[in-house]
């Protein structure tokens, strides 16, 4: 038994979210900061995030992503959003201190399959909390033409399709299949799903303390 103490030890440090830790982010005017680690989850602290005019930051392939956010200055057309490599929309826990927003938009819709990943059916939307302090800023999403106003896109995938010319197409490519493969012609060999995925869930509140 005292062999597999250490192993267990190990595998239970690799299943931790990768944590990242940034002392000061500024992401120019229609620049973009990519967080891409082979990690699924990842954990992420900024002391100071400065997203200019239509700045983004983008989540590739990450489930799940906590990011507290000591002090942000957040200016018009701001964004922020990501998937799961799956057609599935990023998890988004956000703590954060508004020193100065004028709009965000977190994009964490679920994807189509047709013009994602036809690998994966229609995705699901993320999962969206956001933890503001109170002593800050106090954001704001039911009305975009006032400031301080987060848009939050979280509905599931497959809106965007059209069932009946879906169907028209995929038949198409089958007939036109080679003898003994009438899927040949379709991507991975797959007809996708044209159900629709779930709508993520959001929670947005104030709170007095940001904990790390």
């Amino acid at each position: 038994m005292g062999l597999l103490a250490p192993f267990l030890a190990s595998s239970q440090t690799k299943l931790k979210p990768k944590v990242i830790e940034i002392k000061k982010l500024v992401i120019d005017k229609r620049d973009s900061y990519e967080f891409s680690s082979r990690d699924s989850s990842v954990s992420i602290f900024i002391d100071t995030l400065v997203m200019r005019p239509d700045a983004k930051i983008k989540f590739l392939n990450k489930k799940d992503v906590a990011m507290l956010v000591r002090h942000a200055v957040i200016e018009k057309g701001a964004w922020m959003g990501g998937s799961d490599g799956k057609n599935n929309g990023t998890n988004i826990k956000l703590d954060i201190n508004f020193y100065s927003l004028k709009n965000l938009t977190i994009n964490v819709a679920g994807q189509d399959a047709k013009s994602a990943n036809r690998k994966f059916d229609n995705g699901n939307g993320g999962n969206v909390v956001i933890n503001y302090l109170s002593s800050g800023v106090i954001p704001q999403i039911q009305t975009s033409k006032q400031s301080a106003y987060i848009e939050i896109d979280n509905r599931g995938g497959g809106y965007h399709t059209n069932p009946q010319y879906d169907l028209a197409v995929i038949f198409g490519q089958i007939r036109s299949g080679s003898p003994g493969r009438p899927l040949g012609q379709l991507s991975n060999g797959r007809v996708y799903s044209g159900g629709y995925g779930s709508d993520g869930k959001t929670n947005v509140q104030a709170v007095t303390s940001l904990s790390q």
